[in-house]
């Protein structure tokens, strides 16, 4: 009997997985993808060839408009062979079958599930039986899956059995830490870890591509350089290797407050890759290295007899033992990219998709789901017209990710421009809508909100005539055209057409078209916010994975995951970061515990405290933990408190240092803001006045010495270095002046805050049981568990009512076990105290029968 999964949609993708009965030794899987039943057809005949008996497993779930097979696209109807070679409907349920593992013993009996519930076959692909088609994605938080899928899904989670250490014949290495994948978020993870000395192994499934840009290749924007910034301060490498392959640098949103601005880059994406490399390189070589990198496909987890992870074994037989294992598997877990109504298992263009582990992570109890992000297509630079463009040069002003002022290394830079839609491109797109994965109804993940695709803002926006495009170089030495804003899963054609709608493409060659992918993911309220899930320690993730979009986002993830592995590994205690210290906080807090159903990305925004939580005090606020860590050498701390030093001192002489109103330099200040200077005014009132700037008070002779240029600054003996050494130091002596009762006030908030909000809660804590707490609010807190009060009161469908509960129970429980501890510490006072009085008259009545012996054996002597 040959039963597989095939789609019966148009266009779309067949793929299935057919997995042959073999013996004891192992098992053969035969992978198909083909647009038709009669390629299908092809496929099982391929599988049939290395066994008699070959069972396909039932679709179980969305990858995008087809269902997942065991771990591969499937699609939407059930199909039977039929003894006369064609195929049949199935009407019967197909079973989920696992190959046997090496050592393994038994296999649990394959559980049945409904091909019509799990394909959702009911003409639009959504699964809600109703023939529509699903509905465009607004930016709304999504719920869980649909049951059916759902339930299918975990019906093949349980068919797969968890993997024992018993179960595995042999060990190739012992490691502290393994990584999978080599993304922004793995090389963090990786680097930290083997920096703080742990013993790690980084798995990548292609060595030539570790930390790749595949969409914008820039770094970056509102609070994202923020992140990048505090990465940096704790010892991280994203903000050096940005400063290090540049193109160009622009200062966003200057006509804002300081909390908002944003030091966005753009990045040689091949450059950017390579100097990773080096990087990893560098420290997996030599006798003392702690890195190890190799190529690998990791499908599977390990388990210890605590249920704690204990490794990982890789598809082609590779079993790596570890305490810690760090997953920062990207778009590539159960990846599938379109382009119109057309899918292809990827992670991203031209590479492989991962397979194996989201089963195992079902198998576990985890809930998953899917998410799915795009990238624009890339166009020839020398096909197009630049004259009818606005060019976007780089800022002159020299400003750095790095606080490492090794590496301020000026480049050549290289501008971007910016054109516009017209009204062909939105009738282009508005005509072609149904051909595209999402409103075409073949895909439905939940994309991210603030990074919309083309049609989804023609969409949105009826009302807007066009929309701005921007044409950005990825590198220095190739040809290629990034078209941000421009992201779309249209046919190729229509893409072609779209690019030949915008002025000065209108002869324009497409070189790489777009798509779309969708992934595995993890909902992160599964996690802790040091990123160790909550039910299988040692298992940590980071990155997409965790349900986020972004480089710095995994970059910053990464560094967290990658320290708390190492700390977990040599049994310490791990690391976490307060929402009121740090973006990365606050992005930890926010994905841990809010139910979050698309890909959440950070913003300024997100932050109460971001007065306080600026890029230009990401040193003052952080280096002083990597330096705890191990992460900041001894060369970078000293330049840290060099520069504490510069900036304290000359806050100090701003506040000694008076102008008269008679002055010549108190008429220019008066000339330059427009309101004489009252008398004995010292520099921090003359800064603090509208209009004034620290870079005025330069231009009138008002610093203690000359400005001089960063680097030669930075170069320079202490003695003859300026007061203020870089940009970023005068931009944060000028905030912590003119914002300085502000920032106050929002440091009295967090620490008030704070005193109520870091309360921890139990986790033993049993919220059904508490009078008071509404129905709502018990099953969040029940499903979510968070860890502090002030999560809690972050949570979705938990008010402050609930919160004020809570708070009552909980101190009432605090105070009752106050109560009993020190009732039991009395009782045990009392004892204690009859025990010595017991313990001393027993020692005089001993004593007592000597004393008298004594003088009658005294005289028995006379």
């Amino acid at each position: 009997m040959l039963r597989m999964a095939a789609s019966r949609r148009p266009g779309a993708a067949f793929v299935a997985c057919a997995t042959a009965a073999r013996p004891p030794s192992g098992a053969a899987t035969v992978w198909a993808v083909a647009p038709s039943s009669a390629a299908a057809t092809t496929a099982a005949a391929a599988a049939a060839r290395h066994s008699p008996s070959v069972s396909v497993a039932a679709a179980t779930r969305r990858v995008g408009g087809c269902r997942r097979v065991s771990g591969i696209g499937g699609g939407g109807g059930a199909w039977r062979a039929s003894p006369a070679g064609g195929f049949a409907p199935a009407t019967t349920a197909l079973p989920s079958r696992r190959p046997r593992r090496r050592g393994a013993t038994s296999l649990p009996a394959p559980q049945s599930v409904s091909m019509l519930a799990a394909t959702g076959a009911d003409g639009d692909g959504d699964g809600d039986g109703d023939g529509t088609p699903p509905l465009p994605d607004d930016g709304t938080v999504r719920g869980p899956r649909d049951p059916a899928a759902a339930a299918a899904a975990a019906a093949v989670a349980a068919g797969k059995p968890v993997l024992r250490i018993a179960d595995v014949p042999h060990w190739e290495a012992l490691y502290d830490v393994i990584v999978v994948g080599a993304g922004h978020a793995g090389c963090e993870a990786a680097i930290s870890a083997s920096r703080r000395g742990a013993r790690t192994l980084l798995l990548t499934l292609n060595m030539d591509r570790v930390a790749w840009q595949p969409c914008n290749p820039a770094v970056g924007g509102p609070a994202k350089s923020t992140l990048v910034h505090e990465v940096d301060a704790l010892g991280g490498l994203i903000g050096r290797l940005a400063d290090r392959t540049y193109l160009q640098r622009r200062v966003l949103n200057r006509s804002k407050g300081p909390a908002v601005w944003a030091l966005r880059a753009q990045t040689d994406k091949r450059e950017y890759s390579v100097a990773m490399r080096a990087v990893l390189d560098e420290a997996s070589s030599g006798a003392g290295s702690t890195l190890d990198v190799r190529e690998g496909m990791v499908d599977d987890l390990v388990l210890d007899a605590n249920d704690g992870v204990a490794g990982v074994t890789t598809h082609f037989g590779g079993a790596f033992r570890a305490p810690a294992v760090v997953l920062t598997t990207g778009t590539f877990l159960g990846g599938t990219i379109w382009v119109g109504a057309k899918s292809l298992p990827a992670g991203r263009a031209g590479e492989m998709a991962s397979f194996g582990l989201t089963e195992t992570l079902g198998a576990l109890g985890f809930e998953t789901g899917r998410l799915k992000t795009g990238t624009p297509a890339r166009v020839d630079s020398r096909s197009v017209d630049y004259s009818v463009m606005v060019p976007q040069p780089s800022d002159e002003d020299d400003h750095w990710f790095s606080f490492d002022s090794t590496e301020w290394v000026r480049r050549p830079t290289v501008p971007c421009h910016l054109t516009r839609t017209t009204t062909a491109t939105h009738d282009l797109i508005r005509e072609n809508l149904h051909l595209t994965p999402k409103y075409g109804g073949f895909m439905t993940s939940a994309g991210p909100r603030y990074c919309p695709s083309v049609e989804d803002k023609v969409v949105r926006f009826a009302g807007r005539e066009s929309h701005q495009i921007f044409l950005e170089p990825e590198g220095r030495t190739i040809h290629e055209l990034y078209v941000q804003g421009f992201s779309t899963a249209m046919p190729e054609h229509v893409q072609l057409a779209m690019l030949h709608s915008l002025p000065g493409m209108e002869a324009c060659k497409m070189v790489r078209p777009a798509y779309s992918v969708d992934y595995d993911y993890l909902p992160a309220t599964q996690l802790s916010r040091t990123l160790m899930t909550k039910t299988v320690a040692g298992l940590f993730l980071a990155g997409q994975v965790c349900g986020t979009t972004g480089y710095e986002e995994a970059a910053a993830q990464g560094w967290v995951a990658g320290v708390n592995a190492s700390l977990h590994s040599a049994s310490a205690p791990l690391l976490t970061l307060p929402r009121e210290s740090s973006f990365i906080g606050t992005m930890l807090d926010d994905l841990t515990t809010k139910d979050l159903r698309e890909p959440y990305r950070v913003l300024t925004s997100r932050s109460e405290y971001r007065l306080l939580l600026r890029a230009d005090n990401a040193d003052a606020r952080l280096t002083p933990l990597g330096r705890s860590l191990g992460l900041v050498d001894d060369r970078l701390w000293g330049a840290y408190n060099a520069k504490q030093g510069r900036i304290a001192a000359e806050v100090a002489r701003l506040g000694v240092t008076h102008v008269g109103p008679d002055s010549a330099t108190g008429r220019l200040v008066a000339d330059r803001t427009g309101a004489p200077l009252r008398s004995g005014a010292s520099l921090l009132d003359v800064l603090r006045r509208p209009g004034m700037h620290y870079g005025d008070l330069e231009g009138l002779g008002l610093t203690s010495v000359p400005a001089a240029p960063a680097a030669a600054a930075a170069a320079a003996p202490p003695a003859k270095t300026p007061a203020l050494a870089t940009a970023y130091e005068k931009e944060r002596v000028e905030t912590e002046i003119k914002y300085a009762g502000y920032i106050t006030r929002q440091a009295e908030d967090v620490a008030r805050v704070t005193a109520q909000a870091g309360l921890l809660l139990p986790a033993s804590l049993d919220y059904a049981a508490i009078p008071g707490l509404r129905t709502e609010a018990r099953e969040k807190l029940g499903r979510v568990r968070p860890e502090t009060l002030g999560q809690a009161g972050r949570m979705a469908g938990v008010n402050p009512a609930d919160v004020a509960v809570l708070l009552v129970h909980v101190e009432r429980e605090r105070r009752q076990e106050g109560q009993a501890a020190r009732s039991a510490a009395k009782h045990a006072d009392r004892v204690a105290a009859q025990t010595a009085r017991a313990v001393a008259a027993a020692a005089r009545a001993a004593a007592a029968p000597s004393e008298q012996a004594a003088p009658v054996a005294a005289r028995g002597g006379d």
